[in-house]
């Protein structure tokens, strides 16, 4: 990805890493995907999904009730017109920007987890898991102290630089001028990024193992049809080929930094037949698995994109 959205993209994934913090864009207009680039550049910043917040949302029931606060968080952006502190029903605090254009909040920047009261975040932990029929609060209360770390920036120096950004990102918004309706609001159903990036993130943590559509799907609370059609339309290829994509990404690692046989290689990162695995590494790379560790191997080019 070479775009002006890609610095933001670079900066965001240099800020979660340095800074210990998680940053999530919620578009409540569908000005993300109406712009290609940006599109590509924050779809990894479309959903929370973190380990504790993907087995909080495993629950249906909780799913849902995290996506109808994503409703609740656009009227106070739109009362108040600025960055707000606030904890989520499953206990996590965050620092919320809004992204406006033309005093309308079409967006937010979500900037978390911040350390808020522990015995309240966790009190709304386990009231989660008590109402629930299939999460444990022992796992989740791990997964929260495992996931969750104060952050090394101050929120007094991190909030300006984020409403900078805030103000750059409704660019994109213009464009839509044909889809609004007449009361200037383009309704657009947030739903459908919090799968996209939820999906990826299964594929992410799961993609040297066999993954299904119906598993997939089941993960992401959607029909195997309607999860296809979301890969197909916003990220081009169909699911199976984003899989091997993910694998041969990550393969590219162990051909540059390891000797391990290139045998070896294609079925830790999940494929069960070397030849397929040499077939898809040549069509989406255009050279072989071994002309590709002998092109990059001792140069320093590991990540050589596809």
């Amino acid at each position: 990805m070479n775009s002006r959205y890609s610095k933001i993209a670079d900066f965001f994934a240099f800020a979660e890493k340095e800074y210990h913090i998680q940053i999530c864009i919620k578009d409540y207009s569908g000005f993300v995907p109406v712009n290609k680039e940006l599109d590509e550049a924050l779809q990894p910043y479309l959903a929370h999904t973190n380990p504790f917040c993907m087995y909080i949302k495993s629950e249906k029931a909780v799913y849902h009730r995290c996506l109808s606060m994503i409703r609740k968080m656009n009227h106070r952006c739109q009362k108040e017109g600025q960055t707000f502190f606030g904890m989520c029903h499953g206990g996590l605090c965050e620092y919320v920007t809004p992204i406006v254009n033309r005093n309308l909040v079409i967006g937010t920047i979500n900037i978390g987890f911040f350390p808020g009261h522990e015995a309240l975040s966790l009190n709304r932990i386990r009231h989660v898991c008590q109402a629930s029929a299939t999460l444990k609060e022992e796992t989740a209360i791990a997964l929260y102290h495992q996931s969750i770390f104060p952050p090394s920036i101050r929120p007094e120096d991190l909030i300006p630089i984020m409403e900078l950004i805030a103000e750059y990102l409704p660019l994109t918004y213009d464009t839509m001028e044909s889809t609004r309706n007449s009361s200037g609001r383009r309704h657009y159903n947030s739903n459908e990024d919090t799968i996209l990036s939820h999906a990826a993130e299964y594929i992410r943590q799961n993609f040297t193992q066999r993954i299904t559509m119906e598993e997939l799907a089941d993960f992401c609370h959607c029909s195997q049809s309607h999860l296809s059609h979301i890969f197909k339309r916003r990220v081009q290829v169909n699911i199976n080929t984003y899989i091997n994509k993910v694998r041969i990404e990550a393969s590219k690692n162990f051909l540059v930094e390891t000797d391990v046989s290139i045998g070896d290689i294609a079925f830790h990162v999940g494929f069960n037949d070397s030849n397929y695995y040499t077939r898809v590494f040549t069509q989406l790379v255009s050279i072989s698995p071994r002309e590709y560790r002998r092109r990059f191997k001792n140069n320093g080019e590991g990540r050589h994109p596809i």
